[in-house]
């Protein structure tokens, strides 16, 4: 976690570097830039800032201090969720997925997986990782 000094109050963020040698490339981390910077909803995670800079590129995201839904999932020694937590999260990741399909720019998110379902403190889920994202058709 770095902290970033934004304005009077320090805010924690999240920041996710390019792996040069790993399988999403400058095409993916472009199309991550593009559409995290056009929207805006309580289920997608706020994109904060993003650094291009000859072959370094890196992405700050806002913090989600309970890490994925997979990693809650899939703890060895975690308590499970409880059921009202659970619904919370399925319904919070389906009105982000909504809110993406019936958007003015329908967008098609091509990477629902419980390791691209970020959870902040309260367990309310945000989709993140829209590297394989995509225009959505137009009209009927």
């Amino acid at each position: 976690m770095i902290r970033l000094g934004l304005g009077l109050k320090a805010q924690p963020v999240a920041v996710k570097l390019l792996d040069l040698d790993g399988t999403q490339g400058h095409r993916e981390w472009l199309t991550e830039v593009v559409f995290l910077g056009q929207l805006r909803h309580p289920h997608l995670v706020k994109l904060i800032g993003y650094c291009c800079e000859e072959e370094h590129r890196l992405l700050v995201y806002e913090y989600m201090p309970r890490g994925s839904l997979e990693n809650q999932l899939c703890r060895r020694y975690s308590i499970s969720l409880p059921w009202s937590t659970r619904m919370k999260i399925a319904i919070g990741a389906a009105k982000g997925l909504a809110f993406l399909h019936e958007a003015e720019n329908p967008v098609i998110y091509r990477d629902f997986k419980a390791s691209n379902i970020l959870l902040d403190s309260d367990y309310t889920p945000k989709l993140s990782d829209f590297g394989l994202a995509k225009d959505g058709p137009e009209g009927d």
